[in-house]
């Protein structure tokens, strides 16, 4: 008889100088990998980006283990200190050591800038396996795909943008396997469960209810990534979200840019059947709502779902910039938005505002404004560092500006070493205004 193919997901460690379990989870992989078992492949995991489960805290997050390292070379004249996040090489090369031959490995890469994991996994597996089957993906091999494929020479497939097809194909023809379940990347309803069952603990899981976004906003690659917004039923939610629970998962991420659009047909079927269901999740959204779509019959929906708080989408309370970074919201659609949240029976520390910060030609006073007009109204602030990401409108226009080649090294399109810092806002302006904000937010 024929042995299974076997196939192992790995989600690499990271090297950064700033890292935190943010609702983060492997999705992508993970669907893949629950793919591939439909097909009739074994499937195991590493997730290298282990956390410290002595620190998580009741909303499911916990921060990485972590490490000094050395700067990378490119980054070495950089000030600020890189930190390995997850695994050590050792760790990780054990837990290949110790596993049976493998036929198929995937690797993924989240963030453009921590593709040195991405590499440093691959060769370990490389290593490990000489004659395994390598495949990178993610949104690193989306929007750096000529990087990945200068970079990434050990691995026999880098699956790009709309790649999904090429990857059947080519598990097709390195095995001679016809895959009977080959679901396309926008069939998202026909999509099996991610394989959460590969952890161990499930502290949370995410929940993707669409694709694609219905806004341009100039900072965001998602219009680029996901071009055509695609919709689960409302039903396939909640039939996902009710396996997750009598599975014992209390807690879920919802990641959706488009979640209150066209609300009537999608958002409010969907949280009216999220507060009937037996068992009352914990709901949060990493991803911001857009606040001018919010009503009080929406807030109320939010409340009776099971959010546990609401992050909304300011980015910057100065009307020129909020419409030249896409005009989603003004001070009136979104003061309209916090006095509904309120009037739900949400606390004001419960709802919370993202502040773009760090933008190209920025200056640190408007930040500062849109820090005081958020919290004159009660609520929360958090400082969205700008990352200047590839294939965007923000990031074509200004890549000449940056202090580093970010358009060449990935590295560079950090948040963190705060690419776009210049005379009227230095990284002494943003480290006041991250104390401000956190003294802010304290009172």
């Amino acid at each position: 008889m024929t042995r299974p193919l076997q196939a192992l997901l790995v989600n690499p460690h990271i090297y950064d100088v700033s890292a935190y379990g943010f609702w983060s989870a492997p999705l992508g992989l993970l669907y893949l990998g629950s793919i591939l078992r439909e097909n009739g492949l074994e499937i195991g995991l590493i997730d290298c980006l282990k956390e410290r489960d002595e620190k998580r805290g009741e909303d499911g997050r916990a921060p990485f283990v972590k490490e000094r390292v050395p700067n990378p070379e490119a980054a070495r004249f950089v000030g600020k200190r890189f930190r390995r996040y997850g695994l050590s090489r050792e760790e990780t090369r054990a837990k290949l050591g110790a596993m049976a031959p493998l036929d198929l490995v995937l690797v993924t890469g989240i963030m453009t800038y921590w593709y040195q994991g991405v590499l440093e996994v691959v060769e370990l597996v490389r290593e490990a396996f000489p004659l395994t089957k390598i495949v990178v993906g993610g949104v690193y091999a989306s929007l750096c795909h000529e990087h990945a494929e200068r970079h990434m020479a050990m691995t026999d497939l880098i699956v790009g943008k709309g790649g999904l097809e090429e990857f059947y194909a080519f598990v097709e023809e390195s095995f001679g396997k016809k895959l009977k379940t080959r679901p396309a990347a926008d069939d998202i309803n026909r999509m099996p469960y991610p394989a959460f069952d590969l952890y161990e603990t499930r502290h949370f899981v995410p929940l993707i209810t669409s694709i694609g976004c219905a806004y341009r906003c100039t900072y965001c690659a998602t219009s680029f990534l996901r071009p055509r917004i695609v919709r689960r039923t409302p039903e396939s939610v909640l039939e996902e979200t009710g396996h997750w629970l009598e599975l014992g998962v209390s807690r879920f991420a919802l990641y959706d840019d488009s979640f209150l659009l066209a609300a009537t047909d999608f958002a409010r079927p969907l949280l009216r059947g999220i507060a009937a269901l037996p068992t009352k999740p914990a709901i949060y959204n990493p991803n911001a709502l857009n606040a001018s779509l919010i009503d009080g019959e929406i807030a109320a929906l939010l409340r009776g779902a099971g959010f546990q708080e609401i992050r909304l989408g300011l980015e910057t309370a100065e009307p020129a910039l909020q419409r030249e970074t896409g005009g989603k919201v003004d001070r009136k659609t979104f003061e309209v938005a916090v006095k509904a949240l309120l009037g739900a029976g949400f606390l004001r520390g419960e709802i919370r505002a993202y502040v773009l910060a760090g933008l190209p030609l920025q200056r640190w006073e408007e930040v500062k404004q849109t820090i005081d007009y958020g919290v004159g109204l009660g609520i929360k602030v958090s400082l969205a560092e700008y990352s200047p990401i590839p294939h965007t409108e923000m990031f074509e226009r200004y890549k000449g500006l940056a202090r580093y080649p970010i358009a060449e090294e990935p590295l560079f399109q950090n948040n963190a070493l705060f690419p776009f810092a210049w005379e009227g806002f230095g990284e002494g302006d943003m480290n006041r205004l991250k104390a401000y904000v956190r003294e802010k937010n304290r009172e």
